[in-house]
């Protein structure tokens, strides 16, 4: 029995039946780093809201364009991103408050004037220009998070 698995697993490699190739199983960007709970008083100040934030890494050996993908939280507020590119494994941060995009390089501002994310618990979702769900990230109650 177990020759006849094996024969059948080798046979449908061959023929390209069963499983998905590995490039199909890679997401193409995903979370790697949130940041929820920014240290000190949470005072809406620039500073404050800044520290709030979460990390995207392309996963590809090609850069991706990420415009009009979006991230939302579990309660819907969203970020819809404009043209930006990540390089070929590259990170960028989104930071929750204002600032002046790409500046430092590889940083973004969502430019919101409250805390997105929950520290008592929450979801991040990223999704494609079509809607599609590419990668999730969900904590509960810890300040860092690595997704």
């Amino acid at each position: 029995m177990r020759n006849l698995v094996a024969s059948l697993a080798v046979s449908a490699a061959v023929l390209g039946i069963g499983a998905a190739p590995a490039a199909a199983a890679t997401k193409p960007v995903l979370f790697t780093y949130v940041y929820v709970d920014s240290p000190g008083t949470d005072n809406r100040s620039a500073a404050s809201l800044n520290k709030e934030y979460f990390r995207l890494t392309n996963q590809l050996d090609k850069p991706v364009s990420l415009k009009n993908w979006s991230v939302r939280d579990a309660a819907g507020k969203v970020i819809k991103f404009g043209a930006i590119t990540l390089p070929k494994k590259g990170t960028f941060t989104v930071h929750t408050g204002k600032g002046t995009q790409g500046s430092p390089a590889g940083h973004y501002y969502w430019g919101s004037g409250n805390y997105i994310w929950n520290n008592t618990g929450d979801t991040a979702t990223l999704r494609s220009p079509s809607g599609a769900t590419m990668d999730t990230c969900t904590w509960k109650k810890v300040a860092t998070t690595k997704c």
